[in-house]
């Protein structure tokens, strides 16, 4: 048969008019269609081609020849019947009229699947005639085909009709210039998140997921029959649970990147079609990125997880540090006029707006080719910090609000069994414990499907992998001083603190800040919820981070976020024996960068936290000082930490007299703090326990007295928590490192100290400190007695110049000689501390009785003291006075300890700092005069 003949019998078939009702005549058969006829011929045409196989004789031949025309007819006749432009050329059913293009999809869908190599000649013959429209048609309906759908839903089928579509380059053409590819394009502003979702190509492909939304997860239902009853479910039946969505969704996930590598791979305007798509995607849902979202106008937390989990998959290939694929990822990008992300708004790591703004790139300096890896590495971390970063953020969020109603519900509990109410207020107080009971139960189901997505096991490696390169990636710029390109070649083993510049890069300070908050929260949330990920992955990299940029406010402002680091390696405590254990032990103790910079950097940040600036500084800084103080417990008990410690100290007093200024503050408060609460609980208590007269204080009386009780009761337990860390440091550190507390700005304010909180703990009124079930609140007295004893003697031991002494002696407020005796009693007693140490506390006590008597004398002698030889801040007698720039003349370790917490003269409120102080040698030996003066004239 020839050619023409050929196409005379598809004229024939095709002009032939069944008469074809639709799809509700008895005798319809959709492959009888037309358009179903040339598929079904091209496919008998291609297994006539295979079965001839490459038989050289003429025969064979000529028949391959013919079937290829046949194949070439099928495509171009389909390609008729298929293109609306054209509808009517030749006679259809009414239903095969109406499905139009979407024939297509008809003919994909059957169990055979459209025939090998047929997408590609439709698409070669109608790419100038029609395929466009053809397309058009055909990914409307596939845009819809799974709206509504949920991870359990039959999406495989729509996902591999899509991939197979976007596998031939002029599909993936078309549907990249579809109106509905990237809805609105010119117009961004004019369409948010949510409708991007759902108006776009493959928002509706994008969205099915367990995560919690505003309009349901879709059918079938994934979240009644697997999350309900949480309370009542066994772990293995929740964990079995997990795994059948989660392979649901790795399904789906899995199928959206297949779509978009191969869209990718095609180049050209396809491959910018697709970075179009995910930058239109985050623009559009940029506020996800704050810290309250609305949901109604933001994408669905499922189509943004899963969209970060594709973006992750496709930056794979360049993940692994090693690779030295990561030359290729330019710190220039973002301050390029082509670079995609839109950081307008974004906080940067170490610039202003303003600075960010004038470091653009040049015409001269910019380029508009970034590259795949460049802009890939960019697009995946923007689409992690609003898709998987922003869900560990809700998930946080959800797990604090679970454990404030489950508090709340506690105290309810308590008052209920109490029986302190009336038979209607019962009722009443019964009522709001069943609907907060059902409220938690509600929250944790939401709790359930945010752990079921988040903590995918192949999620966390991947995003594990991606958070290790940014680490190095990061430390790189700043080995190399901003230059990157020129550190081509440059492994991580040759980044040390030691070559890090004195000032921040340009090309580090510019970037923006969410790529190191999101590293911080990713490692935080596996470090807290799924900890079993740490034993298979590498940690050194992020270690090392860090601690390199933990206490270096240069190339990190944000001290909230050198913070976080803190937290993450306090989760990396090895508090246990095993192989977790001692992978996060040989982090701490024998890695290089921690064993040389961990300590410093602690105490850095320590201090730096003082100066936040933040609404809430004040508070926020006792939790941060509080995680760094149960750090440095553990690093004290590691030799080579403690020796950094000391050799720190003794390098840079200054900077550990400033520290250990704050540490101390920090005690004080918090003790004082706890010391007036703990007589509001024991009276508290009291009075409750007389039920009787409880019963008869008005009930309005009652309810806010609880409401009281309950806060008081938090406080303290904060307080006291976090007081505890501060003494304890305290009474650990004074043993090897005393000189610091002796220091003239120093040394009467911890005497001080030390003799307040022993009169509260040793003195006639330390009664009313107990309350009952002590332990609930972390309220150790014996413990602290023991540690206030230790810090005295240690001190005490170093003490070669008597400074010490004479500041005990000198506290008029605190220091009593009969108190100081009760301390040693009890120790004694209770054995708190060896005979040894009691019996230095003793002798230190006996010294401090000893020169109480003896300035006692010389006040005598002195009698009234000249003004102008007063500290004017604290109104003592001045022995080492200094002149200020504002000419006031103050004692030397009094103006020096106002400076440790406040860098201004206190009279002027100028800057100031200790080199501007001058001697007063003049007003010296005047005081020098007078005492020796009165000395004499006492006979002394």
């Amino acid at each position: 048969m020839t050619g023409e003949t050929l196409e005379r019998v598809f004229f024939a078939r095709l002009a032939r008019d069944d008469g074809g009702g639709g799809g509700a005549n008895a005798g319809f058969d959709e492959r009888a269609e037309p358009y179903a006829w040339t598929v079904e011929t091209y496919r008998r045409a291609t297994e006539e081609h295979r079965r001839l196989g490459t038989k050289s004789d003429g025969a064979s031949t000529a028949a391959r020849e013919e079937l290829q025309s046949c194949m070439e007819f099928c495509a171009s006749y389909g390609g008729l019947l298929l293109n609306p432009a054209l509808a009517g050329t030749f006679p259809q059913s009414e239903w095969a009229a109406g499905r139009g293009a979407c024939q297509l999809l008809d003919a994909m869908r059957t169990v055979g699947g459209i025939p090998h190599g047929y997408l590609e000649r439709l698409a070669t013959r109608c790419e100038d005639e029609g395929l466009d429209e053809i397309a058009e048609r055909v990914f409307d309906e596939l845009r819809v085909s799974t709206r509504g759908m949920s991870p359990l839903g039959e999406f495989d089928e729509h996902l591999k009709v899509m991939y197979q579509l976007c596998s031939v380059k002029a599909f993936a053409t078309a549907l990249v210039k579809h109106k509905r590819w990237v809805p609105m394009k010119s117009h961004l502003s004019a369409i948010n998140g949510r409708q991007f979702e759902t108006e776009s190509v493959l928002g509706w492909f994008f969205r099915p997921s367990v995560l919690p939304d505003i309009l349901g997860c879709g059918e079938p239902d994934c979240v009644g029959p697997y999350f309900s009853n949480v309370t009542k479910r066994l772990k293995r039946d929740v964990e079995a649970s997990y795994g059948m969505l989660r392979g649901c969704g790795n399904r789906l996930v899995e199928g959206l990147y297949q779509i978009l590598f191969v869209m990718l791979k095609h180049g050209g305007d396809v491959r910018q079609g697709v970075l179009n798509y995910l930058d239109a995607f985050m623009r559009v849902n940029a506020g996800r990125g704050k810290m309250r979202i609305h949901p109604q106008v933001v994408a669905s937390h499922g189509g943004a997880h899963n969209l970060s989990m594709v973006a992750l998959r496709l930056a794979m290939p360049f993940l692994d540090p090693q690779s030295g694929k990561y030359d290729k990822i330019s710190p220039a990008y973002v301050r390029s006029r082509a670079c995609r992300i839109n950081l307008t708004d974004e906080t940067r790591v170490a610039c202003t707006a303003d600075e960010a703004v004038a470091a653009k790139l040049s015409t001269s300096e910019d380029k508009e080719d970034w590259g795949f890896i460049c802009e890939c590495f960019y697009i995946t971390g923007r689409a992690l910090h609003l898709g998987y970063v922003k869900c560990i953020a809700e998930y946080a969020a959800c797990t604090r609000e679970i454990q404030d109603m489950r508090e709340a519900v506690r105290d309810l509990r308590g008052m209920l069994d109490q029986q302190l109410m009336s038979s209607p207020e019962r009722e009443r107080y019964e009522r709001k414990h069943e609907e907060m009971t059902a409220e938690i139960e509600r929250a944790l189901e939401r709790n359930l499907q945010f752990d079921c997505a988040l903590r995918d096991p192949r999620l966390i490696s991947e995003a594990m992998q991606y958070y290790r390169l940014v680490a190095v990636w990061l430390m790189r710029i700043v080995a190399t001083n901003g230059d990157y390109e020129a550190g081509n070649g440059f492994t991580f083993a040759q980044i040390t603190m030691d070559k890090f510049p004195q000032t921040c890069p340009v090309a580090f300070g510019c970037l923006p800040e969410y790529v190191i908050e999101d590293l911080v929260e990713f490692i935080l949330y596996i470090s807290r919820y799924a900890p079993d990920a740490l034993d298979h992955e590498p940690l050194d990299e992020i270690m090392n981070f860090f601690i390199t940029f933990m206490g270096n406010t240069a190339f990190v402002k944000n001290p909230y976020l050198r913070c976080k680091f803190v937290e993450v390696l306090r989760h990396w405590i090895p508090f246990e024996d095993g192989y977790q254990s001692q992978k996060l032990m040989t982090l701490f103790e024998v890695n290089p960068v921690s064993l040389k910079n961990l300590i410093p950097s602690l105490l850095y940040l320590y201090v730096d936290i003082e100066f936040s600036g933040g609404a809430n500084q004040f508070y926020e800084k006792f939790n941060v000082r509080y995680q760094i103080g149960e750090l440095c417990e553990y690093l004290w008990s590691v030799q080579s930490h403690r020796n950094a410690w000391i050799k720190l100290a003794s390098e840079d007093p200054e900077f550990y007299t400033r520290f250990l200024n704050m540490l101390i503050n920090d005690a004080i408060y918090l003790l004082d703090e706890a010391m007036k609460k703990l007589p509001e609980v024991r009276q508290t208590e009291t009075d409750m326990q007389d039920q009787a007269a409880w019963e008869a204080r008005p009930q309005q009386e009652r309810e806010e007295r609880e409401s009281e009780f309950r806060q008081t009761r938090r406080h303290l337990r904060s307080n006291l928590t976090l007081a505890m860390v501060h003494v304890r440091m305290m009474a650990y550190t004074s043993c090897d490192i005393a000189h610091p507390f002796l220091r003239p700005e120093m040394v009467e304010r911890v005497a001080a100290m030390l003799n307040y909180f022993l009169l509260f703990l040793a003195g006639p009124e330390r009664r009313k400190l107990k309350i009952k079930n002590p332990e609930k609140y972390g309220w150790e007295p014996k413990e602290l007695l023991g540690m206030i004893t230790d810090i005295y003697v240690q001190i005490y031991a170093a003490d070669k110049d008597k400074a010490f002494i004479a500041a005990i002696a000198a506290d008029g407020r605190s220091y009593r000689d009969e108190v100081m005796l009760e301390a040693a009693a009890i120790a004694r007693g209770l054995q708190l501390r060896s005979e040894r140490r009691v019996a230095a506390f003793e002798k230190l006590a006996a010294d401090a009785r000893t020169r109480a008597s003896e300035d006692e004398e010389e006040e005598t002698d002195l009698g009234d003291i000249p003004d102008e030889f007063l500290d004017p801040i604290y109104c003592t007698l001045m022995r080492d006075p200094v002149k200020l720039p504002s000419g006031h003349s103050c004692d030397r370790s009094i103006i020096t300890r106002h400076l440790l917490s406040d860098e201004t003269d206190p009279f002027s409120r100028q800057p100031l700092t200790a080199d501007q102080l001058v001697p007063d040698d003049d007003l010296r030996e005047k005081i020098a005069a007078f005492i020796a003066d009165r000395k004499s004239a006492s006979g002394r």
